[in-house]
């Protein structure tokens, strides 16, 4: 039996070798390949247009659900409406739209892809309410 593992290494081991070699190039195309796709080169123009695009598509998604009718509130909605704010190193982004403010987590950076955040957390903010003054804090007791 140990003479018929030896034999069957020493037979197929060649082979082995010589299919390795055959697809070589196609492992080797498909590895460029998810190189590629996984690090995208974009221009400038196009990250700006993916994030724009990202963070509308994120806010109308996010309001929709807590809008009356928000086609007719969110239809003339721009990039320009929001403001936007990333902590370096993240794919964590805040954002105000009117009185609403948004945290987001995207799963992949939204300047290089188009996608939709993983997490999303969203605030109204009261009328009248000044997050500038100090009113909300506790005054120190005596």
């Amino acid at each position: 039996m140990k003479r018929f593992w030896i034999l069957s290494i020493i037979i197929l081991f060649p082979v082995t070798v010589i299919f390795a070699q055959q697809n070589s190039g196609l492992a080797e195309e498909f590895t460029k390949l998810e190189d590629y796709l996984r690090n995208p080169k974009l221009t400038e123009e196009q990250k700006k247009k993916n994030f724009e695009t990202n963070m509308v598509s994120s806010v109308r998604s996010t309001l929709s659900k807590r809008l009356a009718n928000p086609k007719k509130d969110l239809k003339e909605l721009k990039f320009q409406d929001l403001q936007t704010e990333r902590p370096e190193g993240t794919n964590t982004f805040f954002v105000k739209y009117k009185n609403y403010y948004f945290q987001y987590l995207f799963p992949v950076d939204p300047e290089t892809y188009v996608t939709s955040p993983s997490e999303e957390i969203v605030l109204e903010k009261p009328e009248g309410l000044d997050l500038g003054s100090n009113a909300h804090k506790e005054e120190k007791k005596n």
